[in-house]
């Protein structure tokens, strides 16, 4: 069992904070940096003490029968682009850390200190999304009723005629 998972900060976060390595947390963003997965990356969605392994969103594997499962990834694999630094404690250890190491460190935008965004942008485009795709089967399903009235016409005109 991993106590606290460390991955590597990218350089400007490291010339930033000080620090070449910080313990991951969901919410962090990440990128691959080694692997098959190379170059994908994203917010962190959970992680695993027991393993010693990462989730991203976004990263999916097949299984067998077609559906999607969560793709595990080694933290010696990914590189942290953004950290979440929303929680106070997560913010209170780094300056503790550069404190000991006896250098000065930028303090935190307020938009660095927001949650991402991420969680929220997703939600508000997939809703749009499932509206349109409504009023695609709404229009296909007129344009079907359509032709029906059409013929149903088309059959009273006959049967007139036919009299």
């Amino acid at each position: 069992m991993y106590s606290k998972i460390k991955v590597s900060l990218n350089s400007d976060l490291r010339k930033r904070f000080g620090l070449r390595s910080f313990a991951i947390s969901e919410g962090d963003i990440v990128k691959v940096r080694s692997g098959s997965r190379k170059g994908e990356g994203g917010k962190v969605v959970k992680v695993d003490h027991v393993t010693g392994k990462v989730s991203v969103e976004g990263l999916t594997i097949a299984k067998a029968d077609g559906k999607q499962k969560e793709f595990f990834l080694e933290p010696s694999s990914l590189v942290i682009t953004r950290l979440d630094l929303s929680r106070q404690e997560r913010l209170a250890r780094i300056r503790e850390i550069a404190a000991l190491k006896k250098i000065t460190i930028s303090e935190p935008t307020p938009e660095e200190l927001a949650p991402p965004e991420s969680e929220t942008e997703p939600e508000t485009e997939a809703e749009p999304v499932q509206s349109e795709v409504v009023s695609e089967e709404t229009s296909a399903e007129t344009q079907e009723k359509e032709p029906e009235e059409e013929n149903s016409e088309e059959s009273e005109e006959e049967e007139e005629n036919d009299q």
